[in-house]
């Protein structure tokens, strides 16, 4: 084979390979929280310029808020979650966010502790999985949650909604999210006011329930990537209308965690401090609108200046994050 040959077989590939990520972004099926531009603008930060990564399930995309942590403690965070986040998919996020940061602190949104270990519904998969940047990590996931004869549709998500074609929109051509950084980091902002029934709890008359020892593992291991790459590992769980059914589970979580000397946060135990109106802070009866996850978020910068040595880098972005602040978060409160 010439010199020439070779030239134009690579030029070939290359074609192929940039057809199948059009054909991927096209495609793939749009969330209305955008998980695409969220979980790729976060590989488009500055590389070593996050102080925090926060990651899990929904709950944790509408509790902690960065703009509001970072006004609260000058602390860089971005939040890697998505629904439902299964706990293995969730280990991967973190070594693939390792790779281009470096954070002195990672909290895990802890709701999947409580679901059995095969609790997974496509949909949520999905939201996991597709908007992640190709990678070995992304690999491993599919691997560790598909089953052999599914993964093809998970390598290719095109083979999945290639009936799509009949719906496709502007937005499916938009290709801005290779790029483009998301001003809220992750965080999903939600202004409606629905309320949820939401109280302070206490765990004393409450009966254990054990926690599946697969998910427990998980945590472990969890903790010890992180620790592993400098930084602390700290448990979130966060307040919702149903917390009553998990309840038991929640105080084992208490009793592993006090045994395993992980710092936890649970907004439940502590619900009377965060000043919340159950009226006025949800967005439904599972999340906070941004509201609530501000006056959450706030009471969360308290517990981690209190609870480690923490200190906020300086940097260029502090000036746009600030600004960010001053349009999204104070007007919530005027």
């Amino acid at each position: 084979m010439t010199r020439k040959d070779t030239l134009r077989m690579a030029a070939f590939l290359l074609l192929c390979v940039v057809l199948v990520l059009a054909l991927w972004q096209v495609f793939s099926r749009k969330t209305a929280c955008d998980y695409t531009l969220k979980v790729n603008g976060f590989f488009n930060e500055p590389p070593e310029t996050m102080d925090v990564i926060c990651f899990g399930t929904s709950r944790m995309y509408c509790t902690i808020d960065p703009l509001v942590l970072h006004h609260e403690t000058g602390l860089n965070a971005y939040v890697q979650a998505t629904q439902q986040q299964p706990l293995p998919a969730t280990y991967y996020y973190m070594k693939e966010s390792f790779r281009t940061q470096s954070p002195k602190l990672v909290i895990l949104e802890a709701t999947m502790a409580f679901r059995a270990p095969d609790f997974l519904g496509s949909g949520a998969l999905r939201d996991c999985l597709d908007p992640l940047p190709w990678s070995k990590n992304k690999i491993e996931i599919i691997r560790s949650l598909v089953e052999p004869a599914e993964r093809k549709n998970y390598y290719f998500n095109f083979l999945q909604y290639h009936q799509r074609w009949k719906e496709l929109g502007a937005r499916d051509f938009d290709f801005s999210f290779f790029d483009d950084r998301d001003p809220f980091r992750g965080y999903i902002y939600l202004t409606p006011e629905r309320g949820a029934d939401c109280r302070q709890q206490r765990y004393d008359d409450v009966e254990a329930v054990p926690i599946a020892e697969e998910n427990l593992d998980m945590i472990r291991r969890m903790r010890a990537l992180a620790e592993e790459n400098g930084a602390a590992f700290m448990l979130l769980v966060s307040s919702y209308e149903m917390v009553t059914e998990d309840l038991g589970a929640i105080k084992s979580l208490h009793a592993f965690c006090e045994d395993e000397g992980i710092p936890l946060l649970d907004l439940n135990e502590n619900f009377d401090e965060l000043g919340l109106e159950p009226a006025k802070d949800y967005f439904d009866t599972g999340h906070f609108n941004a509201r609530g996850s501000a006056k959450a978020t706030r009471w969360i910068a308290r517990q981690i200046t209190e609870s480690f040595d923490l200190q906020p880098q300086t940097h260029a972005l502090d000036a746009e994050i600030e600004a960010n602040y001053d349009e999204y978060i104070i007007p919530l409160f005027a």
